[in-house]
């Protein structure tokens, strides 16, 4: 009895969706997010970084132009709001890092580190304060039973230390100073001091001193005035201004001019000079009758400034005022003469220029860079997509790179292309792709409705023993890949090579709900293909080569059997081992086949084929498999007749 079977036009690819429709088997995507457009990493170096530092220079340049056009007054106050920030930043630096040493030598001495009765050791660290605060002239620790311990610097290399246990050493300022200080909290400033031995004034600063709790007196340090005025000095070279700093608008407390000392004639009565004794006759002017006032143009600031008239020229001055270091009124200011500000505007303007240069530079140069570091990593992109897709065929190895990260990434992908391209060979890359599509479902055992096939050579025994070991390999090898390709060409999953006999299935791990006329077409498909090769072969003068085919559908339980470390994908059941038996059945029930394919399906496979219409089956009878209880009806599954051209 023999029924015929339909199957569609041969695809070379072709997977089923659970509706039953052909589509192509499909690519597999990794890809993360949107699949919209994303700029390229150069695109994104080059626009994105360059684009970004363009944008940032030319807001700053236009802003600094347009500034610049307003007028001179809103010009000179940016300038000197950068300036005074920067001066102060300065002076609270030097001014606070001599707060900072009595602060940590008088929790020396509260914590026990440092006996204030021991002179030597007190006096070393005192050397080693001064060392690491230049502005500070000296230190001494004064006690209130009467001793004190002084050190100090009269010039760069004449240190001088004292040890005093006179009571009547103190003068009232100190004495005053240790009853105030009895109650402080803290670092305290003390205001301008006079010091004979270097006949100086100096600003001074003051912690009070405890020993186990107990108040035993303080420690104050110096700093020189002159050590600011060199700080003003060394800005206005710097920058060109001329910078001052005044207390009670009529002290000069910090000037160029108060470098040097020795002629200046100060006194303890008199330790700053006024106004009408600086040397620099322009800050002489500073509060004169002003031409103009720029409180209105320099807004509600903290900086003001007004125009006064010299016989030089006309002298802009700009001043801030603030209340610090125990000062009730100092005033921080700069003045510039007439013709001075036009170099701000010429600087500027350079510096705009500058600016726009070196970002159009930068832009360039990103924009190569970023074209350079791109190409390995649009090398690496494109070539970890054929990975991803599994096509190690086209995938080359990545040249080196001169950037370390990009070097260490191609080595690496090189190294993965290898172990890949070996793995390949044993694993199934149909399975792979499909297991990957799954995202992994697929791997958990379960039970599945399967079609299982079992091939194996005719013969096979007689056919080794008089070869030789690699003509058998290569033998071997032919006709593997030709079976292989036709199984795969039906979507099909080699499951394992057991000698000359190949284990493929079809319903696993992807549902494939017409399994059977899959594993049918591909069965008749390596009929059509072995034929053609053993006519090559007899060609060649070689024997042909015959095989048995058994094909058996049932459920079975797929996926990763083995032990840890060491698993393959594969079925189990009885649908395995009846496929199985029914190849082995071949060998009796279809001895006289002239086909090169002696193929066998059961009952179960051809009741799965009511569908189609072109395939041929045969009943063979029913047999009792071994290894199964109830009985199992046999069909020969062969191919229609070729049309014939009249």
């Amino acid at each position: 009895m023999a029924t015929v079977i339909d199957t569609p036009p041969d695809k070379n690819t072709r997977y089923r969706d659970q509706s039953g429709k052909d589509k192509p088997t499909p690519k597999i995507d990794c890809a993360i997010g949107s699949q919209g457009w994303r700029p390229s990493i150069a695109v994104a170096l080059s626009f994105g970084f360059g684009g970004i530092t363009m944008l940032a220079l030319a807001i700053v340049i236009w802003l600094s132009l347009h500034t610049a056009r307003d007028n001179t007054f809103s010009l000179t106050q940016e300038i000197t709001e950068i300036s005074f920030g920067s001066i102060r930043s300065h002076l609270d630096n030097k001014l606070n890092t001599a707060a900072n040493q009595v602060a940590y030598m008088a929790n020396l001495v509260e914590q026990g580190l440092l006996d204030p009765d021991d002179s030597s050791a007190v006096i070393q660290t005192i050397k080693g304060a001064l060392a690491a605060t230049p502005q500070v002239t000296g230190m001494a620790i004064m006690k209130l039973d009467g001793t004190s311990i002084r050190a100090g610097w009269l010039s760069k290399n004449a240190f001088l230390s004292q040890n005093d246990k006179n009571r009547q050493a103190y003068d009232d300022l100190f004495t005053q100073t240790l009853y105030e200080m009895s109650t402080a909290k803290g670092v305290q400033w003390g205001g301008i001091v006079w010091i004979e031995e270097k006949a100086e004034p100096h600003i001074a600063v003051y912690h009070p001193l405890y020993q186990n709790k107990e108040y035993i007196g303080v420690i104050a340090a110096i700093i020189s005035i002159s050590s600011l005025s060199e700080y003003l000095d060394k800005l206005d070279k710097d920058t060109g201004n001329h910078t001052y700093l005044l207390l009670n608008k009529r002290m000069v407390l910090a000037h160029p001019s108060l470098i040097d000392m020795s002629r200046s004639g100060l006194t303890a009565a008199n330790p700053l000079p006024n106004l009408d004794q600086v040397i620099d006759g322009n800050l002489r002017l500073i509060w004169d009758e002003p031409l103009v006032e720029f409180n209105e143009i320099l807004g509600d600031g903290t900086i003001k400034g007004h125009l006064v008239d010299s016989f030089s020229g006309e002298i802009t001055f700009l001043h801030t005022s603030f209340s610090d270091y125990g000062f009730d009124d100092l005033t921080l200011g700069i003045y510039f003469k007439e013709g001075e500000l036009e170099g701000y505007y010429e600087r500027l303007y350079l510096t705009g220029f500058t600016a726009l240069a070196i970002a159009l530079i930068s832009v360039a140069l990103i924009f190569l860079s970023g074209r350079f570091i791109a190409q390995p990593l649009l090398r690496l992109s494109r070539a970890s997509q054929q990975i991803s897709n599994l096509d190690l065929i086209h995938a080359e190895r990545l040249p080196g790179s001169m950037f370390r990260e990009l070097d260490i990434a191609a080595n690496a992908y090189n190294s993965m292309l290898g172990g890949l391209k070996w793995f390949e060979n044993y694993v199934p890359k149909t399975l792979v792709k499909q297991l990957m599509e799954l995202d992994g479902e697929g791997i958990l055992s379960q039970e599945r409705d399967t079609t299982v096939m079992f091939t194996d050579i005719v013969s096979f025994t007689s056919l080794s023993e008089s070869m030789p070991p690699a003509e058998l390999a290569e033998l071997l090898n032919h006709h593997f890949s030709l079976l292989g390709e036709c199984i795969e060409s039906e979507a099909g999953t080699i499951d394992k090579y057991i000698g000359d006999s190949i284990m493929a299935f079809w319903g696993a791990p992807s549902n494939q709900e017409d399994h059977a006329a899959l594993a049918c077409r591909a069965a008749i498909k390596i009929e059509s293909a072995l034929a053609r090769d053993n006519a090559a072969r007899e060609k060649a003068g070689l024997l042909p080569i015959q095989i048995r085919i058994g094909i058996h559908s049932g459920t079975a339980i797929a996926g990763n059997i083995g032990a840890k470390g060491r698993v393959n994908y594969t079925l189990i059941g009885d649908t395995v081992n009846t496929a199985q038996r029914l190849e082995a059945l071949a060998k009796e029930t279809l001895s006289d086949s002239t086909h090169s394919a002696k193929i066998l399906i059961s009952s179960a496979t051809r009741d799965l084929l009511a569908n189609t219409t072109t395939l041929i089956t045969t009943l063979k009878g029913t047999f009792a498999l071994r290894g199964r209880e109830n009985t199992t009806e046999v069909y020969e599954l062969t191919s229609p007749p070729s049309p014939r051209n009249d």
